[in-house]
Protein backbone atom coordinates (compact mmCIF):
# COMPACT_ATOMS: atom_id res chain seq x y z
CA UNK A 1 0.00 0.00 0.00
CA UNK A 2 1.28 3.35 -1.05
CA UNK A 3 0.39 6.35 0.76
CA UNK A 4 1.59 10.04 0.63
CA UNK A 5 2.40 12.21 3.69
CA UNK A 6 3.14 15.58 3.96
CA UNK A 7 6.69 16.65 5.42
CA UNK A 8 6.25 18.09 8.68
CA UNK A 9 9.24 20.84 9.41
CA UNK A 10 10.33 18.47 12.26
CA UNK A 11 10.83 15.72 9.49
CA UNK A 12 12.99 18.53 7.59
CA UNK A 13 16.35 16.13 8.52
CA UNK A 14 14.59 13.34 6.99
CA UNK A 15 13.82 14.80 3.68
CA UNK A 16 17.47 16.00 3.69
CA UNK A 17 18.86 13.23 3.78
CA UNK A 18 16.98 11.74 1.03
CA UNK A 19 17.48 14.57 -1.26
CA UNK A 20 21.18 13.43 -0.75
CA UNK A 21 20.07 10.40 -2.81
CA UNK A 22 18.10 12.69 -4.84
CA UNK A 23 21.06 14.69 -5.83
CA UNK A 24 23.42 11.68 -6.04
CA UNK A 25 21.38 9.52 -8.65
CA UNK A 26 20.93 13.11 -10.36
CA UNK A 27 24.52 13.85 -10.83
CA UNK A 28 25.07 12.18 -13.61
CA UNK A 29 22.81 14.28 -15.59
CA UNK A 30 23.41 17.38 -13.70
CA UNK A 31 27.56 17.03 -13.54
CA UNK A 32 26.99 18.35 -9.65
CA UNK A 33 29.70 18.45 -7.19
CA UNK A 34 29.28 17.16 -3.20
CA UNK A 35 30.84 20.21 -1.03
CA UNK A 36 33.54 20.06 1.10
CA UNK A 37 31.58 18.21 3.63
CA UNK A 38 30.76 15.47 1.59
CA UNK A 39 27.33 16.57 0.66
CA UNK A 40 24.97 18.24 -1.89
CA UNK A 41 23.64 21.66 -1.43
CA UNK A 42 19.96 21.27 -0.46
CA UNK A 43 18.19 24.20 1.17
CA UNK A 44 14.70 23.41 2.15
CA UNK A 45 13.16 26.12 4.49
CA UNK A 46 11.25 27.35 1.75
CA UNK A 47 9.16 24.56 2.03
CA UNK A 48 7.63 25.49 5.16
CA UNK A 49 7.75 29.26 5.00
CA UNK A 50 6.29 29.51 1.18
CA UNK A 51 2.79 27.76 0.65
CA UNK A 52 3.52 26.67 -3.55
CA UNK A 53 5.72 23.87 -1.76
CA UNK A 54 4.51 20.48 -0.94
CA UNK A 55 6.54 18.03 -0.10
CA UNK A 56 5.40 14.21 0.87
CA UNK A 57 6.97 11.43 1.74
CA UNK A 58 6.60 8.49 -0.16
CA UNK A 59 5.75 5.07 2.07
CA UNK A 60 5.31 1.45 1.13
CA UNK A 61 3.84 -0.82 3.60
CA UNK A 62 4.77 1.96 6.46
CA UNK A 63 8.60 2.41 4.94
CA UNK A 64 9.60 5.13 3.59
CA UNK A 65 9.98 4.78 -0.16
CA UNK A 66 11.26 7.76 -1.65
CA UNK A 67 9.72 11.22 -1.82
CA UNK A 68 7.77 14.05 -4.48
CA UNK A 69 7.34 17.64 -3.87
CA UNK A 70 4.63 19.30 -5.66
CA UNK A 71 4.90 23.23 -6.38
CA UNK A 72 1.67 25.29 -7.02
CA UNK A 73 3.99 27.36 -9.87
CA UNK A 74 3.05 31.11 -9.73
CA UNK A 75 0.54 30.87 -6.73
CA UNK A 76 1.71 33.88 -5.63
CA UNK A 77 -0.06 35.90 -9.00
CA UNK A 78 -2.31 33.33 -10.36
CA UNK A 79 -5.35 31.86 -7.92
CA UNK A 80 -5.08 28.91 -10.27
CA UNK A 81 -1.86 27.84 -10.40
CA UNK A 82 -0.47 24.93 -12.19
CA UNK A 83 0.15 22.40 -10.36
CA UNK A 84 4.29 20.61 -11.02
CA UNK A 85 6.09 17.75 -9.61
CA UNK A 86 8.82 19.87 -8.90
CA UNK A 87 11.21 17.05 -7.48
CA UNK A 88 10.13 12.89 -7.75
CA UNK A 89 12.53 10.38 -6.48
CA UNK A 90 11.94 6.69 -4.81
CA UNK A 91 14.74 4.54 -3.56
CA UNK A 92 16.27 2.28 -5.84
CA UNK A 93 15.56 -0.78 -3.82
CA UNK A 94 11.56 0.40 -5.02
CA UNK A 95 12.38 1.08 -8.57
CA UNK A 96 10.56 -0.90 -11.38
CA UNK A 97 7.57 -2.54 -8.51
CA UNK A 98 5.04 0.27 -9.62
CA UNK A 99 5.86 2.34 -6.45
CA UNK A 100 6.54 5.15 -7.94
CA UNK A 101 3.90 5.32 -10.65
CA UNK A 102 1.37 4.75 -7.83
CA UNK A 103 2.98 7.56 -6.12
CA UNK A 104 2.75 9.95 -8.74
CA UNK A 105 -1.19 8.88 -9.52
CA UNK A 106 -2.14 10.01 -6.03
CA UNK A 107 -0.34 12.98 -6.21
CA UNK A 108 -2.25 13.87 -9.26
CA UNK A 109 -5.34 13.13 -7.47
CA UNK A 110 -4.75 15.28 -4.34
CA UNK A 111 -5.54 18.39 -6.14
CA UNK A 112 -8.09 19.15 -9.08
CA UNK A 113 -5.53 21.25 -11.25
CA UNK A 114 -4.00 21.87 -14.20
CA UNK A 115 -0.48 19.59 -14.42
CA UNK A 116 3.14 19.61 -16.06
CA UNK A 117 5.58 17.40 -15.40
CA UNK A 118 9.48 18.15 -16.84
CA UNK A 119 12.59 16.29 -17.59
CA UNK A 120 16.07 16.68 -18.74
CA UNK A 121 16.12 15.97 -21.98
CA UNK A 122 19.11 13.94 -21.35
CA UNK A 123 17.21 11.89 -18.79
CA UNK A 124 15.72 9.50 -20.80
CA UNK A 125 14.74 6.97 -18.16
CA UNK A 126 12.95 9.39 -16.42
CA UNK A 127 11.06 11.09 -19.63
CA UNK A 128 9.95 7.42 -20.72
CA UNK A 129 8.87 7.31 -16.90
CA UNK A 130 6.53 10.25 -16.92
CA UNK A 131 5.11 9.74 -20.35
CA UNK A 132 3.84 6.48 -19.65
CA UNK A 133 2.74 7.58 -15.90
CA UNK A 134 0.72 10.32 -17.81
CA UNK A 135 -0.34 8.63 -20.48
CA UNK A 136 -2.05 5.77 -18.90
CA UNK A 137 -3.48 8.44 -15.68
CA UNK A 138 -5.16 10.73 -18.69
CA UNK A 139 -5.94 8.23 -21.14
CA UNK A 140 -3.27 9.52 -24.18
CA UNK A 141 -4.95 13.39 -23.36
CA UNK A 142 -1.86 15.53 -22.29
CA UNK A 143 0.44 17.22 -24.28
CA UNK A 144 3.80 17.20 -24.93
CA UNK A 145 5.99 20.04 -25.53
CA UNK A 146 10.37 20.41 -25.44
CA UNK A 147 11.53 23.45 -24.18
CA UNK A 148 14.94 24.32 -25.98
CA UNK A 149 15.20 27.22 -23.85
CA UNK A 150 15.33 24.80 -21.24
CA UNK A 151 16.41 21.95 -22.72
CA UNK A 152 13.56 19.75 -21.13
CA UNK A 153 10.38 17.56 -22.29
CA UNK A 154 7.40 18.85 -20.55
CA UNK A 155 3.76 16.88 -20.04
CA UNK A 156 0.66 18.75 -19.51
CA UNK A 157 -2.45 17.89 -18.67
CA UNK A 158 -5.82 18.80 -16.11
CA UNK A 159 -7.46 17.19 -13.44
CA UNK A 160 -9.95 19.39 -13.13
CA UNK A 161 -13.38 18.30 -13.48
CA UNK A 162 -15.05 18.82 -17.20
Amino acid sequence: MIQLVPVSKADKEILHHLYQFYHYDFSQFTQEDINSFGLYEVRLEVYWQDPRWNPFFIYSSGKIAGFLVVLFENYDVDPDPTHVIYDFMVLRKYRRSGIGRQAAKQAFDLYKANWKTAQMSTNEPAILFWRDVIKEYTAGSYTELFREDKNKYVQMFSTKET
